[in-house]
C-alpha cells in the first residue's frame, strides 16, 4: 500500500497546494474596498483610508506566489523521478 505523504517531495507539493488555497481563500475573504467621492458614510463602520490595504490583499497573494513556486517545483521534481 502507498502512502500518501511517504517522500518529502510529495509533503513539498500538498503543502505548497494547502498554502496556495489559504493565499486564494484569504484574498476572497478579504473586506471589500471602497472608492469614490462619498467613502466615509454615517451609517457604516468602515471608512476609507488612501494608500492602506486589508492585510488579507497583501498576505494573500504573497500565499498564493510562494506556494505555486513550491508546488511547482516539486511537481517537476516528481515528474523527472525514474518510477521504482
Amino acid at each position: 500500500m502507498r502512502r500518501l505523504f511517504r517522500p518529502r517531495t510529495h509533503s513539498a507539493l500538498w503543502l505548497g497546494i494547502l498554502v496556495a488555497v489559504v493565499g486564494v481563500v484569504l484574498v476572497i475573504a478579504a473586506p471589500p474596498s471602497s472608492s469614490g467621492w462619498f467613502v466615509t458614510a454615517p451609517e457604516s463602520d468602515f471608512s476609507y483610508v488612501a494608500g492602506v490595504h486589508p492585510w488579507q490583499l497583501v498576505v494573500g497573494p504573497a500565499l498564493v506566489l510562494v506556494g505555486a513556486v513550491v508546488a511547482a517545483f516539486a511537481a517537476g521534481r516528481l515528474s523527472a523521478q525514474r518510477g521504482r
